[in-house]
């Protein structure tokens, strides 16, 4: 164009597009701009030339300035070819006219309006930073403006703001915004290295980077440089936190993309890092202050409370408290000392739930940090306590996410009293006027629990002055021999404070002594010692009628012990033993005996409470014995009434059981009957046998049914001649595999020819299984592997079937195979066996007439099981397997009652496919109504529907119309009912139990319809 040179000397960005958006100029700003040559330019297509012009807004100004409009100006973000920089552009654009005034093209021009936008961010950034300063002096409150304002002013991704200097071995994030992962920010610290966080630091610039990966400028960590790919950010710009001449951090952005970084954006993150450095300062001086103050204030309130309370626990407990409190420790804890044990007892804490959580609960010198701390007197600090040595309980440190643990003595002179323990998520750091504030801390703390075990001895004079009292009038005021042990046992291990105490009487048959009853921690054990006349510390007592007390049971020679009374003692955690007889006016019942922890001691005091607790007991034993008699009788009255409780159980449980099955009988007719179906039409025979598969899997489950039945006894068990040898085969299947997996060999040595016994081959299946499972659960407790033999024989006379099932396991304790049948009787670990499986198969064989038995020895297992032979009747007529002869129902027209809306909809499958006209209702009150509106040749009706149950409906359908009577069919599952299922019957209605063949129900049909005519 003749105007070239005007065209140049603009400073905005010019372009000339003709109708067809072809570039006819391009002036040299608009090169600078867009990094494209005139020459390469003009004559190509606007939208090749440059992707600006397919931006969605500046393409509809264009087509205006086509149209002849002059639009208002748009703003556009634009990227720099040359360094990746984004730009903002102020776009116009006007029509371009020739000579007459027709519209040739037209005209945009772009202005690069970058530094003005930045400017006035900046300036935002400034008041907004500045209202910050001058308005909060919260830190989380500045570091939120600081890290929103970079994001702004910097157009970036994230922002980050990390405190640390030179010489730190890593920085700690304070904030973190914006697209940075979860993981990432939540990881709290970025280790020192040679990135651009770590040069801003220690050169005291700003540093930026156009890809920090591929820069090789910066060093990175390996660990390190795995974050930054897993996170995916390129671009980086640190700018250090400067003030007073200190480095506090820095400030750090983001961008997931490759850019260059301008003197002005540099100068602006360098700003907005200074002014950050400022408010941080002045945020941190006050929270310091503040903190300071607030400390001060709780050793105050500590001091307040420590003056005002006496009782220990509740001290240690407030102590706690306020250490954590002035600390900002997650856990402050007190471990009291025992100096003549070298023990601590974990008492308190200041957080209830991690308290209850730990253990163990005493530690020895030689123990743990806080044992560290008892035997060297003095404080102890660890930043990571995983990687310490003396760490007792690493699950609870982990569990509560502890990290850090502080230590102090607390004592008076040369006395330890305590140790105070503080455990934190982070490492415990104080400054000198902290660690001051904790030093008096501690000396107030120490005479506060002085103080308070003075208290607590006099309260504990106290105490046992009361307990005696209690337990004088409590033991008077029962005639019962049990209680009155477990009064003196429970009363005895109070005065004392002993791991145990028993109650032992003089067996009159022998001289021994058994325990009556036992309390505290070790009272398992002391409840099933038994002691030989002269044995023990209470045999000793009673033999002397004296006091014995020995400091160590288990070493002391003028106690004798049996083996097993020995062995049993070291599995408990008592050694000191005091026996105290109980004496009357004539001879000694038994005696009192308490057990304590090693190296504890009886005082003369403990001697005389228990002696005069003791006398109380004697006398209350011996009133006791003339009130036996009445005692037992009152036994057999609540044994009596436990039965009753316990039959009323087994009634309800037969209820569940019948409701359950109930429940499951429903969709078994769907699957049976639907399945029967499609068995009866001409399948594809790839599909024949899977369908057969669903039939009998599911004719199983409904044997399983019939089985929990019978086990409530809701239903007579189905009796046929069976053959022994088939059902153990049969069993053997269920759990061959599982026993080869298992390591165990399986002989069998069936007799051929093995004649029939009647009897219900599920119900066989269940016993064979049971003993089964014994043998091998037995075998996999006691050893790996081993051989189980199954075998059938008939006796001598051919009148009974005789089958062994053999195992070379540990075998059954003599002392417990006497009870192996008895119900809820187990010899199987905790939570691996009920008690009910050997029980329930020695009814199941009682009630087929048979005998169940046992013989065991290490090594060898045998369960006998005897049944009677039974001639076989003459096999029955077998009933042909094609449907039977069916009445069609043209003209005729029933009524189904079913809320089960599966069963409802195959029953009125096999109706409608011969003919039937079919209503339907969800209850006997819907179906009642129908009844009265029309008349019907069959009704199909549930016998336990919500709405209205089947055995109403019947008696009032009956009542409307007479006909009816011999026309209702029932499907049941609920066999519960028994009282409507036998009206039902009587009346000579048919009843179909559900699950039910589609024969079953269209022969019921035949039978009720063969009478009929049809319906008016």
């Amino acid at each position: 164009m003749p105007f070239e040179g005007l065209l140049d000397s603009l400073a905005e960005a010019l372009v000339v597009l003709d109708p067809a958006l072809r570039i006819l100029e391009w002036n040299v700003a608009m090169q600078r701009l867009t990094g494209v040559s005139r020459a390469d330019a003009v004559g190509r297509n606007a939208d090749a030339a440059l992707p600006l012009f397919r931006d969605q807004a500046l393409a509809p100004l264009v087509r205006r300035a086509l149209a002849g409009e002059t639009p208002g100006a748009i703003e556009l973000s634009h990227t720099m070819r040359d360094d990746d920089r984004e730009v903002r552009l102020e776009a116009r654009c006007a029509p371009w006219r020739d000579g007459k005034g027709a519209i040739a093209g037209t005209v945009t021009i772009l202005t690069d309006i970058s530094d003005r936008q930045h400017r006035a961010l900046l300036l935002r950034a400034m008041e907004a930073i500045g209202h910050s300063l001058t308005s909060s002096l919260d830190l989380n409150e500045v570091l939120d403006t600081i890290v929103g304002k970079a994001l702004e002013v910097m157009a970036a991704e994230s922002a980050v703001v990390v405190l640390g200097d030179a010489t730190s071995r890593e920085y700690r994030v304070m904030r973190a915004a914006g697209r940075l992962s979860q993981k990432y920010a939540a990881a709290g610290s970025i280790p020192m290295g040679g990135g651009p966080i770590s040069r801003a630091v220690q050169e005291a610039r700003t540093v930026t980077t156009r890809n920090i990966l591929t820069d090789t400028s910066l060093w990175l960590a390996p660990a390190r440089r795995a974050d930054i790919e897993r996170e995916g950010f390129k671009a980086v710009a640190a700018a250090p936190l400067a003030a007073e001449g200190r480095i506090l951090g820095a400030l750090v952005v983001h961008y997931w993309r490759e850019r260059t970084f301008g003197a002005e954006e540099g100068a602006a993150l360098a700003f907005l890092a200074e002014q950050a450095a400022i408010a941080i300062r002045n945020a941190s001086r006050y929270e310091a202050e503040h903190g300071q103050a607030t400390r001060i204030r709780a050793l105050t309130d500590v001091n307040r409370r420590i003056s005002s309370a006496l009782e220990l626990d509740g001290l240690l407990r407030t102590i706690s408290e306020s250490a954590a409190e002035l600390t900002g420790a997650r856990l402050a804890s007190f471990w009291l000392a025992d100096e003549k044990r070298r023990q601590l007892s974990f008492t308190s804490g200041s957080r209830a739930e991690l308290v209850e959580e730990y253990s163990p609960r005493i530690l020895s010198y030689e123990q743990g940090s806080v044992g560290w701390v008892a035997s060297h007197r003095r404080a102890l600090v660890v930043d990571d306590v995983l990687a310490d040595a003396r760490l007792v309980n690493r699950a609870w440190v982990e569990r509560w996410g502890l990290r850090s643990f502080a230590g102090y003595p607390v004592l008076v002179g040369d006395e330890l009293l305590a140790v105070m323990a503080l455990a934190n998520t982070e490492p415990l750091r104080f400054g000198a006027d902290t660690q001051d504030l904790i030093d008096m801390f501690l000396a107030q703390a120490a005479i506060a629990i002085q103080n308070a075990r003075v208290y607590r001895e006099a309260q504990r004079r106290r105490d046992v002055a009361e307990v005696l009292a209690r337990l004088a009038r409590e033991l008077t005021a029962t005639l019962e021999v049990e209680p009155i042990a477990k009064l003196l046992a429970r009363g005895a291990a109070e005065l004392v404070n002993a791991r145990a105490a028993g109650v032992y009487l003089v067996e009159p048959e022998d001289g021994s002594l058994r325990a009556l009853a036992a309390y505290g921690a070790d009272a398992d054990i002391m409840q099933e010692l038994v002691f030989k006349p002269g044995e023990g510390a209470v045999g000793r007592a009673v033999a002397d009628h004296r006091i014995v007390i020995t400091p160590d049971i288990l070493s002391d020679p003028a106690i004798r012990l049996s083996a097993w009374v020995r062995e049993r003692i070291r599995a408990s955690g008592y050694r000191a033993v005091i026996g105290v007889p109980l004496l009357t006016h004539d001879r000694v019942i038994g005696a009192v005996g308490l057990g304590a922890e090693p190296g504890s001691t009886f005082s003369p005091e403990d001697v005389q409470a228990l002696e005069s607790l003791a006398d109380q007991a004697a006398l209350a034993f011996e009133n006791a014995r003339l009130y036996a008699s009445a005692r037992d009788s009152l036994v057999r009255l609540r044994e009596t009434q436990a039965q009753l409780v316990q039959a009323a159980k087994m009634s309800a449980l037969g209820q569940l059981v019948s409701g359950v099955a109930h429940e499951l009988n429903n969709p078994l007719s769907v699957i049976v009957g639907y399945g029967q179906l499609l068995l009866a039409r001409d399948v594809a025979p790839g599909v024949l046998r899977p369908i057969e598969l669903m039939v009998s899997q599911a004719d199983r489950m409904a044997k399983i049914v019939r089985n929990l039945l019978l086990f409530a006894r809701q239903r007579p068990a189905e009796r046929t001649t069976v053959n022994l040898n088939e059902v153990m085969e049969q069993t053997l299947a269920l759990r061959v595999h599982q026993l080869s997996l298992s390591g165990i060999a399986v002989e069998k040595r069936f007799f051929r020819g093995l004649p029939p016994v009647l009897a219900d081959p599920h119900q066989l299946e269940q016993v064979i299984l049971n003993l089964l499972l014994n043998a091998e659960q037995a075998m996999l407790e006691a050893k790996t592997g081993g051989r189980i033999m199954v075998t059938t024989n008939v006796s001598r006379d051919g009148r009974e079937v005789h089958a062994e099932v053999i195992d070379d396991g540990p075998g059954i304790a003599p002392d417990a195979l006497p009870h192996i049948f008895e119900p809820f009787f187990t010899t199987k670990t905790v939570g691996s066996g009920t008690g009910l499986g050997l029980s329930v198969s020695y009814g199941i064989v009682e009630e087929h007439g048979g005998r169940l038995g046992v013989e065991s020895r290490p090594g060898r297992t045998v369960f006998t099981l005897d049944l009677p032979v039974v001639m076989p009747a003459s096999p029955p007529r077998e009933t042909p397997t094609g449907s039977p002869k069916v009445i069609t129902g043209d003209g005729r027209t029933a009524l189904i009652v079913e809320d089960e809306p599966s069963v409802l909809d195959l029953i009125v499958t096999l109706l409608t496919q011969t003919g039937w006209r079919v209503e339907v209702a969800t209850g006997g009150r819907k179906g009642l109504e129908r009844v009265r509106s029309q008349r019907y040749d069959l009704i199909v009706s549930d016998i336990r529907m919500p709405e209205g149950g089947g055995e109403d409906f019947y008696r009032d359908a009956v009542a409307l119309d007479a006909a009816l009577t011999n026309r209702f069919i029932f499907i049941t599952g609920d066999t519960a009912n028994r009282e409507a299922y036998s009206l039902l019957a009587e009346a000579g209605v048919p009843i179909i139990e559900k699950p039910f063949a589609p024969t079953l129900l269209l022969d019921a049909i035949r039978r009720v319809a063969t009478s009929l005519t049809p319906s008016s």
